[in-house]
């Protein structure tokens, strides 16, 4: 029987655990107080106990594969190992008839008083999922201060044979280089020198415009480790390089050796990031670590396939038309229906009213946020714009803030301590909902449910346009606790009990854009906003690095008016084109179907029908290839190329923007995801001219792109015409 996915516990004088899930061994091991990692395999390879003998961690490694303070006091040691078993998976992730594993250890650390249980959920992918269980048994509350659950080793290695040269570096780390808003997937690798790299990019009380993850790269065996934690709120991570001369007696001479060791976890403007009374056990957000000996290519797609079985719970598909492009701030219901008469004339199938519906006064929808109520510029309600949108055959979404409380809101003037306090001072300009106590929590959640009720929604979408930065907080006997913890419990159980409650209706987030793009928030959604930058190229370059990890299907991108800058952007073809490449919504076609012109929804038209027809379907499933992986939005680059193929190379279609000036305006585009034993018609949709070509030809010679002019772009198509799987219709 072959294993995918298996742990092997030693519970005896030496005890500790070893994990296999699909190509991956990890093993760590329990000593003098300590759980540490003791190597990692990408090719399913265990290691010889002899190979291991001599092993032993120093009190100045950080090998330990989890960090806990309590109150100040770092646990470094001093654990006692109770117990480790395998038990039923009862996390969050789904299966997807896959077989899971789910490993739990205890330890006990008997001078803090406090337990720690350590799950690990393998489900024979490339990826392990790791967070901690951490009870106090005290009598007294007790503070967390520092907590990463998953942390250790990754790499100790000699260097020279593989990197000759004196100054090469032997690692690299990969991340989102920007945490403000519109610079979402700004995600590209640098070398990593000696010393300890910290990334302190989530303090804005959400995971951010960034994303708490890293690829940490090694140049000496070709190695990646791919690391996402499953969280909204502030983190921190850091990548500790240790480069030393070593003795190497085979050699006779002094040698370079590296290490290299890593901490996720959790980050907070106060000492206390989360009190524990007497008893308690909290469960800390979950790491996901992927290890990988393979290109980038097979990366991406290993973590798309991980996010779409494992990490978010379903996908909507729904080409969308949004109110938000001339009618910013001037809802009114006829207007809103002749928006919805044009969205429906190029084929949108879902409408959705996004802010200014609601509140108290008209064109300031910022303040009014909280009153969820239509406003008086709306004497029908939304009722009738939802039944309209029913007959003319699309479904019906609504925008809701429903964490902020405006400054013009009666939410606001009649619950004045619902606000999320910073030493009893309302943070956020006072907009801020305290989801941390229960009653704003409670009303919170009945809001959406009466708002889905009451206009019989399709889908729901929420939106976050102000930071927790710095947090709220309180005092617990003697202690400050940052509340930011205590929030994101409360969100994600809300939203927890609303998809039980509503499985047929669509969650999209949204927070400013792409302000929570982490695999924590998007476990409860269907969608998320990429961002709010719809602009070229720059729109390009976040599309390229975002889907680094999140599949495009999952992904809302914009086209329309909403934004200005309308004057520096691409051509028609070229921006349909990038809505195209993910879930599209519409902000602005036309302001009624008298002005809409005709070449204007024929293009729209045109694209969206390829949408339909051959990229959706390709998307869905699809392998993801990056001919031009971790752009810089920083710096100029000649060409951004985005490839999807669906797994058998059946079909498969390519995106090429121009996006600078080069002294060479043809990009020649080897396909990636095509069958080398098939033969393709291979379709230009610039010019609909056709080829037929073998896909080994295609493979190795490929095909020159030319394209003239800055700004501009080619979709090429590639349909199997000797395979049993074609479709000759």
């Amino acid at each position: 029987m072959v294993i995918t996915s298996s742990i092997r516990f030693r519970n005896g004088a030496s005890p500790g655990a070893r994990y296999l899930s699909g190509r991956v061994t990890f093993d760590e091991a329990f000593r003098e107080g300590r759980l540490c990692a003791r190597y990692w395999s990408p090719s399913g390879q265990i290691w010889p106990e002899m190979h291991l003998a001599n092993q032993h961690w120093r009190l100045d490694q950080p090998a330990d594969t989890f960090v806990l303070a309590m109150e100040g006091q770092q646990l470094e040691g001093g654990y006692q190992w109770l117990d480790a078993h395998i038990t039923p998976d009862t996390s969050i992730y789904k299966a997807n008839g896959r077989s899971v594993v789910h490993g739990e250890i205890t330890l006990l650390h008997p001078d803090a008083q406090v337990q720690v249980k350590i799950h690990t959920r393998l489900d024979g992918s490339s990826f392990l999922v790791r967070w901690l269980e951490i009870t106090n048994q005290s009598t007294q509350v007790a503070g967390i201060t520092s907590i990463a659950p998953f942390s250790g080793l990754l790499w100790a290695h000699g260097v020279d044979e593989h990197l000759p040269g004196p100054d090469d570096q032997p690692f690299a780390l990969a991340y989102t280089h920007q945490f403000t808003w519109g610079h979402e997937g700004d995600f590209w690798d640098e070398p990593l020198p000696a010393g300890v790299k910290t990334v302190d990019g989530g303090k804005l009380g959400r995971s951010g415009w960034g994303r708490p993850a890293f690829w940490a790269i090694d140049r000496c065996n070709g190695q990646t480790f791919v690391c996402e934690l499953a969280w909204g709120g502030n983190y921190s991570f850091s990548l500790d390089c240790r480069l030393r001369q070593e003795y190497t007696p085979q050699m006779n001479r002094l040698m370079r050796a590296a290490e290299l060791y890593f901490r996720m976890g959790l980050a907070g403007y106060d000492a206390v990031l989360r009190t524990l009374s007497p008893g308690e056990s909290i469960v800390t957000p979950a790491v996901h670590l992927g290890f990988f000996q393979a290109d980038t290519d097979t990366i991406v797609q290993a973590t798309h396939t991980h996010v779409r079985q494992v990490v978010m719970p379903g996908r909507n598909t729904d080409i969308e038309a949004n109110h938000r492009g001339y009618l910013c701030d001037r809802e009114n219901e006829p207007d809103l229906k002749r928006d919805e008469e044009v969205a429906r004339s190029i084929g949108a199938e879902m409408y959705v009213v996004d802010a200014g519906w609601y509140g108290n006064e008209p064109n300031v929808w910022w303040k009014n946020v909280g009153d969820w109520h239509a406003g008086a510029w709306l004497p029908n309600g939304l009722e009738p714009l939802a039944e309209y949108a029913h007959e003319l055959g699309m479904k019906f979404g609504l925008w809701v803030e429903v964490e902020a409380a405006g400054e013009s809101s009666t939410l606001k003037q009649e619950h004045p301590n619902w606000l999320f306090c910073r030493d009893g001072i309302a943070i956020a300009g006072g907009r801020a909902l305290d989801l941390t106590k229960p009653d704003v929590a409670k009303w919170v959640e009945s809001e959406i449910e009466r708002i889905i009720l009451q206009y019989k929604l399709d889908m729901f979408r929420i939106d976050h346009n102000h930071t927790l930065s710095p947090s709220g907080n309180r005092q617990v006997t003697g202690m400050t606790e940052d509340l930011t913890w205590r929030y994101y419990e409360a969100l994600y159980a809300i939203f927890d009990r609303l998809r039980a409650r509503f499985p047929g209706v669509v969650f999209q987030n949204c927070a400013g854009g792409g302000g929570r793009l982490d695999w924590g928030t998007l476990h409860r959604f269907d969608n998320t906003e990429l961002s709010d930058w719809m602009r070229l190229p720059r729109g390009l370059k976040i599309l390229n690095g975002v889907s680094m990890s999140l599949p495009p299907e999952v992904l809302l991108r914009t086209f329309g008016t909403e934004v200005g800058g309308l004057d520096l952007d691409a051509d028609v073809d070229t921006q349909m084109r990038l809505v195209c490449l993910s879930l599209p919504i519409f902000r602005g076609i036309a302001p009624d179907m008298d002005e809409l012109s005709a070449f204007l929804q024929e293009r729209i038209t045109h694209h969206l029908n390829l949408y339909r027809d051959f990229i959706r379907p390709v998307m869905m499933e699809g392998r993801v290839f990056h001919h031009t992986a971790f752009l810089k939005h920083t710096e100029a680059s000649p060409w951004c190329v985005l490839e999807y193929a669906i797994p058998d190379g059946v079909r498969a279609v390519a995106a090429v923007f121009r996006t600078g000036e080069t002294s060479d305006p043809v990009y020649h585009l080897v396909p990636r995801g095509l069958d080398a034993g098939l033969k393709y018609k291979v379709s230009l949709d610039n010019t609909s001219q056709q080829l037929i070509q073998s896909g080994a030809i295609l493979m190795e010679s490929g095909l020159p792109i030319r394209l003239a002019q800055n700004m501009t772009s080619e979709l090429v198509f590639f349909e199997a015409i000797n395979s049993p799987k074609y479709d000759e219709s």
